[in-house]
Order: structure tokens, then C-alpha cells, then sequence
């Protein structure tokens, strides 16, 4: 397996007029002539909101429409998405759009809390309301800290979820750092999730933290596309997000074969440090690849075309 990158897409210092501080976390939407990619930038307060680029369908480098305000206001003070909104998966459901979303709340005791909330669109991802004030997926009594970026499956009624789960939050110098991993669920209608606390990524060491799962499945194996990273020095430096990749024959439990990723940081440029937040989507006979570079989505998505 190897990706060809074909280069940075959107550059959100390029729009310092307009937010344009990132193009964080690359959600895709396939459309007729386009394909929607949901992204989270941030205000002058730091707070994330989603917004979206539609790319030509045919040549995804080129713009072609860049929507320049909000997709939702933030949550009312006390609910979940006070503080910020991040995508994560947009699928459609008998004739709507649904996209779930990471949502963010600034603590005291730890820097953020976060969960997941589903907004749903009625005029084809143009616009979005909140299906819930609140999450639909949160801490539970075996996962006490977050559940956020969720990949979903649906085939027929039987919905598949991936998902990241709060492990800890970890001491390290002066600041706490949180640590994650990907786990499962079920779900009949793509609200109610079964949560059987199932392990779906297995960690190399307990300070090893995953984010962004996308699924894909092919027959009957199940492929997975995720980052990761360590604990320390995750900053553009040594530990940072580096991609992943692992089968299923089950889509439970996942066998890691991340030598096998085919894609890495490049020797000099806008992800020279880091490679995170991959978003895995086929479109007519080609299986590409969303994602962000170093900084966390500051230098902007790029995108790459799998060879196989």
C-alpha cells in the first residue's frame, strides 16, 4: 500500500480576513459534483466551529466554494458545546445528513472536557440543526473521561461505530495531557449507542494516544486509518501524530499494521512534522485520503490518492 500526497488543498492563513487560524479534523461528504469537507477553524477566543470547502469532485486541489461562517452557533452556556464544535462523520439516512460532531467545554481540574453530538441537515449538508442540546455519546461508568471522533458504518438497520475514548490525563512537566484510545459500538438507529466497552485499537504503551478512526470496508475485512502519538514532545516534535493503520475481520478487534500505512511526514513543508486526522473516502474508483499536517490542522488539509 502507498499514497501518491498530491498537496496542500486550503491554507487557512491564507484567510486571516475570516477566522483562519485552522482547517482542523477534514470531514468528507461525497456529492454529485463535489466533495463537502467539514472542518473545524477557531475564533479570536480560541473556540472551534465548523464550517466546510466544496472541492471539484474530479480534481479535489481545486476550491471551488469556501463557506465562510458557522454551520452552528455555539451550545447554550452549560451544554456540552459551549466552548467549541469539531466534525467528525457525515452519512446519509433516509434522505438527510447526518454529522456527528466532537463538542467542548473548557474545566477546571483538567484544561477540556469533550463528547459527541449529531446535528442533521434537511437540504443536503448546506445547512445543519442540532438534533439534541445534548451528546450522544459521553462519560459512562466504564469510560469516565470523553468519547469524541466517531467513524460510522451503516448497513441496513446494523449501525457500526469507532470511536475515541478517554484513558487519562497524564502529568507531563507542567501541563495534563490526555490519552485515548478507539473503541465500539453498536447502534439501530444512529443515536442510541451499545457501548460494550470493547478495545478495538490496542495501544503499544500506556502513554500512546489514538485519534480520528475512519473505517472502510472491503468484503469482509474491515480497514482502519487513524493517527497516533506519545504523550510528550507531541507538539511538532518527536512524538507527534503519525499515521496508523490496522484489519478487522470482525470489526472489533483490530490487528495493527502501521508499517504497512504507506504515507508519512515529507522532508521539508506544511507537513514535514506531522500527519494526523485522516479522513478515508472512495470516489469514482479511487480511494483517497484528507488530512492535516503539522500544528494540528494550522498549515491547512491536504490530500493523497491511494495506489494499492
Amino acid at each position: 500500500m502507498r499514497w501518491h500526497k498530491k498537496g496542500n488543498i486550503f491554507d487557512p492563513r491564507e484567510h486571516r480576513d475570516w477566522a483562519g487560524t485552522h482547517a482542523q479534523v477534514p470531514t468528507v461528504l461525497v456529492k454529485e459534483r463535489v466533495l463537502r469537507i467539514y472542518y473545524a477553524d477557531r475564533d479570536r477566543d480560541g473556540r472551534s466551529f465548523t464550517t466546510y470547502l466544496d472541492v471539484d469532485r474530479g480534481d479535489p486541489g481545486r476550491v471551488v466554494y469556501h463557506h465562510r461562517k458557522p454551520l452552528l452557533p455555539l451550545g447554550r452556556r452549560g451544554t456540552f458545546d459551549d466552548d467549541g464544535m469539531m466534525p467528525a462523520y457525515a452519512i446519509e439516512h433516509r434522505g438527510s445528513i447526518l454529522l456527528y460532531y466532537s463538542g467542548w467545554n473548557r474545566r477546571v481540574t483538567v484544561p477540556y472536557h469533550n463528547a459527541t453530538g449529531v446535528a442533521v441537515s434537511e437540504d443536503g449538508g448546506d445547512t445543519f440543526t442540532r438534533m439534541f442540546e445534548g451528546p450522544v455519546l459521553d462519560r459512562v461508568p466504564l469510560e469516565p473521561f470523553l468519547a469524541v471522533t466517531p467513524s460510522v458504518l451503516k448497513e441496513g438497520e446494523r449501525w457500526q461505530m469507532w470511536y475515541v475514548s478517554g484513558t487519562d490525563w497524564r502529568p507531563v512537566g507542567e501541563k495534563l495531557e490526555p490519552v485515548y484510545v478507539i473503541k465500539y459500538a453498536e447502534s439501530r438507529d444512529g443515536i442510541r449507542w451499545d457501548r460494550p466497552n470493547i478495545l478495538a485499537v490496542a495501544p503499544r504503551h500506556d502513554a500512546e494516544a489514538f485519534s480520528h478512526p475512519c473505517v472502510l470496508k472491503d468484503g469482509g475485512l474491515y480497514r482502519m486509518w487513524y493517527c497516533f502519538r506519545d504523550s510528550e514532545d507531541y507538539r511538532d516534535g518527536r512524538g507527534s501524530y503519525r499515521m496508523g493503520y490496522a484489519t478487522s475481520r470482525d470489526g472489533c478487534a483490530f490487528e495493527r499494521r502501521d508499517d504497512e500505512v504507506g504515507i508519512t511526514v515529507s522532508e521539508s513543508g506544511w507537513d514535514a512534522k506531522m500527519l494526523c486526522y485522516p479522513f478515508v473516502v472512495r470516489v469514482d474508483g479511487r480511494t483517497l485520503m484528507f488530512y492535516n499536517g503539522n500544528s494540528f490542522g494550522q498549515t491547512g488539509i491536504g490530500w493523497a490518492v491511494l495506489e494499492e
